[in-house]
């Protein structure tokens, strides 16, 4: 049988139009083909091939070979230049020269030294209006402090302190206790907390020499500075201020040879205790014209200072005939006594 021909008649602008005859079965398969070939190659046209793939391992392989330490092969003509983001110094001049710093403070200071020395030399040899003038205690005669004022004198001292008590019966206990063993304690008055005073000195050796000897009876000692501020009384007469000006100056005197006596010093001589019976004899003769013109609640304290001050100079006397340091710490606690019945002193007069 053979096989049909198949004619395709197609009109173009009414006219007919003669299309050439194929093979229904030869060139099906060729036209397919070039079908298939025309339709891979428009797609192709229409859609564009991806020219931005991204290959994560080779970025990998560049990030692990950039973070490894540049190495300079001589050969890269991108290697950095040595030393890095280092200024180029300049050459422009010679060096400025330094201001000697050093030189101006050392030469301040030896000013600053100066000046100090010569107006402390100056106040020594020509004195002040408030400077103190200290009689040669070798006359025998009662050192003199004089200030120009109508006020008591400060006294300031170094104590040895051996507790604090907020119960004034518990302090109380420990003081006897400590007067139980032979040595000193008094209590302060109308402080919070109540201080417990166990030894006393002029200056911050004299303490210590004082709180060295309580370390064989296990108490524990603090050092502190205590003033009484004699200052704060004002308006008194010359004959008050004048007794209470020898008597403070001797109390300084009792206690500079007490703490010398307990370290095993030798400034406690005859004629030392000598001196003091005479100064003590004298402040004894004038206390009553003095005493007269305090207020009634000074006036006790003022007796009882006295009478301390007397008790001192007896202890120390009694050491030097007998050498029995228990009459030493009994002049210390005559001592302590006197110093608080001086600070109430001050407070009821004003």
């Amino acid at each position: 049988m053979g096989r049909e021909k198949q004619t395709i008649s197609v009109r173009l602008n009414g006219k007919e139009q003669k299309i050439n005859e194929h093979n229904k079965d030869a060139n099906v398969k060729d036209e397919v083909g070039a079908t298939r070939e025309h339709v891979v190659e428009d797609e192709a046209e229409i859609i564009p091939q991806p020219d931005n793939i991204i290959d994560f391992g080779k970025r990998q392989e560049e990030r692990i070979r950039n973070g490894q330490p540049y190495w300079d092969d001589g050969f890269s003509e991108k290697s950095p230049k040595l030393p890095f983001n280092r200024k180029k110094k300049t050459h422009s001049g010679a060096k400025n020269p330094k201001f000697p710093v050093m030189l101006v403070v050392a030469l301040f200071s030896a000013v600053v030294v100066g000046l100090s020395l010569g107006f402390m030399i100056l106040t020594v040899f020509t004195g002040n209006p408030t400077s103190v003038t200290v009689e040669d205690t070798t006359t025998g005669a009662i050192p003199t402090f004089s200030d120009g004022g109508d006020s008591f004198p400060v006294l300031t001292l170094e104590v040895v302190q051996g507790g604090a008590f907020s119960d004034l019966a518990k302090g109380e206990e420990i003081v006897a206790q400590l007067k139980g063993q032979g040595v000193a304690g008094t209590l302060t008055k109308g402080t919070d907390p109540i201080y417990m005073f166990i030894g006393a000195g002029g200056d911050r050796a004299q303490a210590n020499k004082v709180a060295s000897l309580y370390e064989s009876y296990g108490q524990d000692t603090y050092l502190k500075s205590f003033q009484v501020d004699g200052q704060a009384v004002t308006g008194q007469s010359e004959a008050v201020t004048a007794w209470f000006t020898n008597a403070i100056a001797h109390y300084k005197e009792l206690l500079q040879l007490s703490v010398d006596a307990l370290g095993g010093g030798s400034l406690l001589t005859p004629e030392r205790l000598g001196q003091l019976t005479q100064s003590t004899d004298s402040l004894q003769a004038e206390r009553d014209q003095a005493f007269t013109q305090l207020s009634q609640a000074a006036q006790v304290h003022a007796l009882a200072l006295g009478d301390n001050l007397v008790l001192a100079g007896d202890k120390l006397a009694a050491y030097v005939d007998s050498s029995d340091e228990k009459v030493l710490w009994q002049s210390q606690q005559a001592l302590l006594d006197a110093l608080v019945e001086y600070d109430q002193l001050v407070q009821a007069q004003q």
